[in-house]
């Protein structure tokens, strides 16, 4: 590995990177090549490099957790719980008398479900995923269903709210995502994220062992606030939020690879990190450990709110 290599960072074009980490896809076992991951002094963010774009259908297998129905533990209820709260304060942001709902990477449109329940405004509901057998599960439930990468989905329809949870940091060019939604999006629409936030104690904590939050390896760029910020000075959105949340799975990733890389426990191909029997409890547990730090502390996930500006046409 030459360690010497000038790498560009994805987000500014800095020049200024460093090696920050080594490692493979621990959770999945899809592939037994390690990755390396950078980090950018510039705009404060590390990326992977080289990206495994030709690689997603070995990557993302078909037990893959986005491409299966939810599972109603007691983890997925509480964070279903949250979610309709979250949910239900933005729809009422949306004054409009009916609302077309866009979920990128929403597999099989289980967002969209929760989202009908809250509101019985909206009309239309779109999902953009690569997973093939994703698409009937969610035509079946009377969702749009584009098989492809947002940068190529073209539609007559515009949005008044999308989805962009736990999906820019798997993308090579998170800004030809948010300038493809700017195309799609209503004046005044909402697009709510969720992503990860480099700056966090369990990314310190784990960096040289395994760190959950780089989704190895399939997170190409993650953020921190500095470099979100940033990267929006190329479009016409603004922020209407920007808040610290829990993130649970990220520690219990970390973890549960730890105690398998020790042989406490078993993981695999067949049977991945996040349905392991540990994951909810360890999830849930640093769940709770984030909430109650979150006040004084930055934690590793982040959900963030644009809105177009009411007053530009697309």
């Amino acid at each position: 590995m030459n360690t010497t290599q000038i790498i560009n960072c994805p987000l500014c074009n800095s020049d200024e990177t460093t090696l920050w980490s080594v490692a493979r896809d621990y959770e999945y076992a899809s592939t037994n090549d390690e990755y390396n991951y950078y980090y950018c002094k510039n705009c404060i963010s590390i990326f992977i490099s080289p990206v495994p774009e030709n690689d997603l259908h070995k990557i993302y297998p078909s037990n893959y957790y986005s491409f299966q129905p939810g599972k109603k533990n007691w983890a997925f209820i509480i964070k279903e719980w949250l979610d309709k709260k979250l949910f239900k304060n933005i729809l009422e942001q949306i004054k409009n008398d009916s609302i077309n709902v866009l979920d990128i990477g929403g597999g099989t449109g289980w967002l969209c479900d929760l989202a009908k329940t809250i509101d019985k405004r909206i009309a239309l509901t779109q999902v953009v995923d690569i997973d093939n057998s994703a698409k009937k599960i969610a035509e079946e439930k009377g969702h749009l269903y584009f098989e492809g990468r947002i940068e190529e989905f073209i539609s007559s329809e515009k949005f008044d709210l999308v989805f962009l949870l736990n999906l820019l940091e798997h993308v090579a060019r998170p800004i030809d995502v948010l300038q493809q939604i700017e195309k799609v999006l209503n004046p005044g629409g909402i697009i709510l994220i969720k992503t990860p936030n480099i700056l966090s104690l369990d990314a310190r904590l784990f960096r040289n062992k395994y760190w959950g939050g780089l989704h190895c390896p399939r997170h190409w760029v993650i953020f921190s606030e500095n470099s979100f910020r940033n990267m929006l000075a190329a479009t016409e959105l603004k922020i209407a939020d920007l808040y610290y949340t829990q993130g649970g799975p990220f520690w219990a990733f970390s973890i549960i690879v730890w105690l398998s890389k020790k042989g406490l426990i078993k993981t695999g191909k067949e049977k991945p990190v996040i349905f392991h029997p540990l994951f909810p409890f360890i999830s849930s547990l640093f769940a709770a450990f984030d909430f109650i730090r979150r006040p004084f502390a930055k934690t590793s996930q982040m959900f963030i709110i644009l809105k177009k500006n009411e007053l530009r046409q697309s």
